[in-house]
């Protein structure tokens, strides 16, 4: 409750604390941190998967570099299907890191 009044009182906009310049760019850049943690969790899941195979636990070890192929490449899978759907000119897209 005091959160609030001091929000209100002091005329801060809470959703808007952190990005640069607009919601847009903020999105954008939360997008770009999801998916480069993405892309290391699924290289993380290939590299084990690999190592799963060497121990001779074949199964487990093809599961987990198709899954980690699948959650590194999930951003590309996303743009094609958005592209393929019509929606390739989305307002919120991955921004570049600087």
């Amino acid at each position: 409750m005091k959160s609030l009044l001091v929000i209100k009182v002091a005329g801060i906009n809470p959703i808007l604390a952190q990005s640069s310049s607009s919601l847009s760019s903020g999105a954008s850049s939360a997008l770009g941190i999801v998916m480069l943690i993405g892309f290391l969790f699924g290289t993380l899941c290939v590299i084990g998967g690999g190592f799963a195979i060497r121990r001779g636990d074949t199964d487990a070890g093809k599961l987990s570099i198709i899954g980690g192929l699948i959650i590194a490449g999930a951003p590309v899978i996303v743009k094609a299907l958005f592209t393929a759907f019509g929606l390739g000119s989305s307002t919120v897209d991955v921004g570049s890191f600087q």
